[in-house]
């Protein structure tokens, strides 16, 4: 029998992940790719999508905690699995509904790097102080530096409709963000994982080599569970699902299918499931709204209204790359803005007219939608 322990749900440390046996489904070939490909990296996906435990992912195989992935796929490569000094920083720890949210996080977090590598006296602003931070460790360690941004976006994010704040978090970022180019001789790689790409947000346009993953193909089902992922790892919990709902497996699966599968991520990838509706539902042994039980954020609805938008028009509708990628959430148009958040996602990919065609993923985000009351 699956106990309720062994899904992670929520669960944002691998280590805690793996030291407690719980169901993971190795995504450690990605790792291996991303590590041997470049040196500056952003992936874009939905939230609760699992981008902050393959984040964290990353952070333990530079760690060399070798005993963790012990068994996956990346426990067999060629790796010295030496130290490397991580920086990893969280943006998701605040709401950042006043100015000073940021500056405490940022605070908190130099502090800790600055007593770990005996950095004395820091300098005030948070530019120099990253600087500083980032060549003490490579210094102190012999190693270059690892820095993991989680959910880089999401003061800009959560201000959406405050131009005004928006504006002021994305000048303090840029200030901070600014290291990645400044201190290239120091990095050894750079992850950032995020809602958008934000245009007025100067890293996009300093680091020119940045490799954006969000569509590309070969990473299409780096967040996610596919279909073969969710009968490898999670039968057992399925067959008990089943029958607890006093059906057949294959039913239970078409179940679970409708209601949770359906996310495409590029034009060649996987129909994706949303591992936190997934691992709930598994848990619970039942089919709910999970992943948001109360309907569109507000803040959505308010910028899709502000956008006069109809919704009902994006259910099944075309579009460029170019406007599903938005750009920046404050200027983007409402395509962007529900496919960037989850609530459409690519259906198909037209060859001949270079569109894709979206639309709502699955009969979950379809009850969200209706709950929100932006549509009839």
């Amino acid at each position: 029998m699956v106990t309720k322990d062994i899904y992670p749900i929520g669960q944002q440390s691998f280590e805690v992940l793996r030291s407690r046996g719980a169901l993971y489904v190795d995504k450690t070939q990605f790792v291996w790719d991303i590590v041997n490909s470049s040196q500056y990296y952003f992936l874009a996906r939905p939230r609760r999508f699992g981008k902050s435990l393959f984040l964290d992912t990353i952070r333990c195989f530079f760690e060399g905690r070798r005993e963790l992935f012990n068994g996956l796929y990346i426990d067999s490569v060629d790796w010295e699995w030496e130290k490397y000094p991580v920086l990893k920083l969280d943006l998701n720890l605040e709401r950042y509904n006043v100015a000073d949210d940021l500056d405490n996080l940022l605070n908190f977090q130099f502090s800790k790097w600055e007593e770990i590598y005996g950095i004395t006296n820091p300098e005030t602003a948070y530019s120099v102080r990253f600087a500083n931070i980032i060549a003490t460790a490579h210094k102190r360690t012999g190693l270059p530096v690892v820095i993991l941004v989680d959910e880089y976006d999401k003061p800009m994010v959560s201000n959406i409709c405050d131009e005004e704040m928006l504006d002021y978090y994305r000048a303090k970022l840029a200030s901070v963000y600014s290291n990645f180019k400044s201190s290239a001789d120091h990095i050894r790689m750079v992850f950032l994982t995020g809602v958008s790409r934000f245009s007025k947000l100067s890293i996009f346009s300093d680091l020119n080599n940045i490799q954006d993953i969000t569509f590309a193909n070969a990473y299409a089902d780096v967040c996610g569970i596919s279909e073969a992922e969710l009968h490898t790892n999670f039968k057992e919990g399925i067959m008990e699902m089943a029958e607890s709902e006093g059906v057949s497996y294959e039913e239970m699966s078409l179940m679970l299918k409708n209601n949770y599968d359906g996310y495409k991520f590029a034009r060649n990838g996987s129909d994706m499931y949303n591992p936190w509706s997934v691992l709930n539902a598994l848990s619970q042994k039942e089919i709910q709204n999970f992943w948001n039980q109360t309907g569109l954020p507000t803040i959505i609805a308010e910028a899709l209204k502000r956008e006069h938008a109809d919704l009902e028009e994006l259910f099944d509708t075309y579009c460029t790359l170019s406007e599903l990628q938005g750009y920046g959430l404050s200027e983007m148009n409402p395509k962007a803005l529900l496919y960037q958040t989850g609530y459409i996602t690519i259906k198909e990919y037209d060859k001949e007219l270079k569109l894709y065609r979206v639309g709502i993923p699955n009969k979950e985000v379809e009850r969200i939608i209706e709950s929100s009351g932006l549509i009839g």
